[in-house]
C-alpha cells in the first residue's frame, strides 16, 4: 500500500506530465481503430488564444484550456468533433443545431469548453451552405434519416468511446443542451434514445415538426400574402396596441405580458378608417393576424397548429424577421420551410407553397395527412411516455419564450401537459418546463431573457436539488437592468406588490388565482 507521502509524489509528477501524456493520449487517438468511428484529425491544443472554425459569421478568437480537438465520422456521414479539456469536470455536454443544421455548432462548444466539459458537436449527417439549405436531402433518405432521428444518438455513442479511450474512464455525467432544432434533438433523445444522456436541455423545441412546419414556417407565408403582407414599419403599430391593452393585466407594467393567453386584443381595433398609412392596419393586413394567432385550421375544426400569441412582435428578433421579412414571400418561417418541403417532402426543387393543398381534393388527402405519413415517424417527437428516461434517473429541463414568433409557446405546455397526463403526478420529479415572459426565439425580446439551465440541470442530477425558479436577467449596454425569477409551469413570477418590479427577489412563483386563469379566446 503506498505511504501518503508516496502517493502525492505520484500525483505531483503525474500533474506535471500531464501536458506531455495528454499530448501524446490524443495524438494517438489519429491512428486507433474504433468499430464505426473514423477519425479524421486528434489534435493537441495548448492553452492560449484559439479560433474555432465557423461556416458562418467569423467566431472571434478566446482563450482557451489546453485540450485535446478530435474531428471524426461515425457511420457512414455523421461528421462530428469532440473537445477534451486536460482540465475535466468529469461531464459531457454536447450542443444542439439550429435550422436545417449542416455545420457544427462551435460557439456554444466554446462556452461548455471554458466550464470544463467535455464537448461535442455534429452536422447531423450532412454538410450545407447555410441552415436554411435543403438541397443536401433530395433523393438523399438516410441524410434525412440522420438528421431527424439518429444523427445525435450516433454521436453521444461514439462520444463515450472516444472519452474512455483518451481519460480512461466514462464520463460521471452526460449532458444535452439545445435550442429550437437543437431542441428538437433534445426531445428525440429523451424519448428514443434514453440511455444517452443523465441529463437533457430542451428550449424553443420544434418537436412537432410537421405541423411545426406547416402550421408554423407555411401558414405564415400563406396568411400573409399578397394584399395580407404586413411590412415591417407596420409591426411597432401591433406591439404597441397589444402592450397598451394587455401589459398591465399581471400587475406590472413593464412592456412584457407574463402569460399572453390572457390577452383578448382584438386586431380590428387597428382597421384603417382612412386610406393606408403605416398607423394602421388595411382589412386583410387585420385578417393576417387574425389568422397568425389563431393558427391553422382545417375546415372541419381540426387544429393542425396552434397560433402564435400576442407580445414581443416589436425588436430585430420580431416580426419583422419571422412574419414580414424583407417582402411578400420572403420571411424567415418561408426561408425554412421551403426547402424541407421542396427536398424532404415533395421531392421538387421547383415546388410552390401556393400549391400546398390544406384540404383533400380530388379524392387525394390533404397535403398535411400525406406529410404526416411520409415523415412524421421519424420527425416528429411528441410521445408523452417518458417512462424509460425516468426510470434510469434522467432530469429534464424544458424553455420556451413566450414572445417566440417562430414555434409557437403554445406547442411546449402542450407537449409537456400530455407527459402529465400519462407520466402523473410523478412528472415534476424529472421533468420541469419554465415558460419565459418576453423571450422571443431562444434569446432576445422584451423580457429577461438571459440564464443558464446548465448549472441549474447539473444541481438537479448532482445533488438531487430540483429547480423551483430559475433567475433571468435582461441588459441594456452591458448592464443588467431587470432580474426575473422563472417559475415551473404552471406557476408564474408574481410581483409581491412592494419593492422594485426589475428586482427578482420582489416576486414570487405561484400558480395564477383561479380568477385570471388564462382564457383560450381573444
Amino acid at each position: 500500500m503506498l505511504t501518503r507521502r508516496l502517493f502525492l509524489f505520484f500525483l505531483v509528477a503525474a500533474a506535471t506530465a500531464a501536458p506531455s501524456y495528454a499530448q501524446s493520449a490524443c495524438e494517438k487517438l489519429a491512428g486507433s481503430h474504433f468499430p464505426a468511428i473514423t477519425i479524421t484529425s486528434a489534435t493537441s491544443i495548448a492553452a492560449g488564444p484559439f479560433t474555432a472554425p465557423a461556416e458562418g459569421p467569423r467566431i472571434p478568437a478566446f482563450q482557451a484550456p489546453s485540450f485535446c480537438r478530435v474531428a471524426a465520422v461515425v457511420g457512414a456521414e455523421v461528421k462530428f468533433e469532440l473537445w477534451m479539456p486536460l482540465q475535466w469536470n468529469k461531464r459531457l455536454l454536447s450542443v444542439g443545431n439550429g435550422g436545417l443544421a449542416g455545420t457544427i455548432a462551435y460557439a456554444p462548444m466554446i462556452k461548455s469548453l471554458l466550464e470544463g466539459y467535455a464537448t461535442s458537436s455534429t452536422d447531423t449527417g450532412h454538410s450545407a451552405a447555410s441552415t436554411n439549405d435543403g438541397e443536401w436531402a433530395l433523393g438523399h433518405y438516410e441524410r434525412i434519416l440522420n438528421f431527424a432521428d439518429r444523427g445525435t444518438h450516433l454521436m453521444a455513442e461514439a462520444d463515450k468511446v472516444l472519452l474512455a479511450a483518451f481519460y480512461g474512464a466514462p464520463p460521471a455525467h452526460a449532458y444535452f443542451n439545445g435550442c429550437s432544432q437543437g431542441g428538437h434533438e433534445a426531445l428525440i433523445e429523451a424519448q428514443r434514445y434514453p440511455d444517452d444522456y443523465d441529463g437533457i436541455v430542451a428550449g424553443d423545441p420544434a418537436n412537432y415538426w410537421t405541423h411545426h412546419y406547416v402550421g408554423g414556417h407555411l401558414w405564415s407565408g400563406i396568411a400573409t400574402d399578397g394584399d395580407a403582407y404586413i411590412p415591417a414599419a407596420k409591426v411597432p403599430i401591433i406591439a404597441d396596441a397589444v402592450n397598451n391593452a394587455c401589459d398591465e393585466l399581471d400587475g406590472v407594467k413593464d412592456g412584457v405580458l407574463t402569460d399572453p393567453r390572457r390577452c383578448h386584443f382584438e386586431p380590428a381595433k387597428l382597421l384603417c378608417t382612412t386610406p393606408d398609412t403605416s398607423a394602421c392596419l388595411t382589412a386583410p393586413q387585420v385578417s393576417a393576424v387574425t389568422k397568425l394567432w389563431a393558427g391553422l385550421k382545417t375546415s372541419n375544426g381540426r387544429q393542425i397548429w396552434p397560433g402564435l400569441v400576442p407580445g414581443g412582435e416589436a425588436g430585430p428578433g420580431g416580426w419583422a424577421n419571422w412574419i414580414t421579412g424583407t417582402g411578400p414571400g420572403r420571411s424567415g418561417h418561408l426561408n425554412l420551410g421551403i426547402p424541407f418541403f421542396r427536398y424532404m417532402l415533395f421531392d421538387d426543387p421547383e415546388w410552390d407553397y401556393h400549391r400546398f393543398r390544406l384540404e383533400p381534393s380530388d379524392g387525394f388527402d390533404s397535403d398535411i395527412d400525406y406529410l404526416d405519413t411520409k415523415l412524421g415517424a421519424i420527425f416528429n417527437a411528441i410521445n408523452p411516455d417518458l417512462s424509460a428516461f425516468k426510470a434510469r434517473g434522467g432530469k429534464l429541463i424544458q424553455y420556451h419564450g413566450w414572445s417566440d414568433p417562430d414555434i409557437t409557446p403554445l406547442n411546449s405546455i402542450n407537449y409537456y401537459e400530455s407527459v402529465q397526463k400519462t407520466m402523473g403526478s410523478s412528472t415534476a420529479d424529472f421533468y420541469r418546463l419554465f415558460m419565459v415572459p418576453g423571450m422571443q426565439h431562444c434569446n432576445g425580446g422584451p423580457g429577461a431573457a438571459t440564464f443558464d439551465m446548465m448549472p441549474v440541470l447539473d444541481r438537479w442530477i448532482s445533488s438531487g436539488t430540483a429547480p423551483d425558479s430559475v433567475i433571468a436577467s435582461k441588459s441594456t449596454n452591458g448592464v443588467v437592468t431587470r432580474t426575473r425569477p422563472l417559475c415551473p409551469h404552471p406557476q408564474e413570477a408574481r410581483w409581491k406588490g412592494t419593492g422594485s418590479t426589475d428586482e427578482a427577489a420582489n416576486f414570487v412563483c405561484a400558480v395564477p388565482p383561479a380568477a385570471s386563469a388564462p382564457g383560450a379566446g381573444r
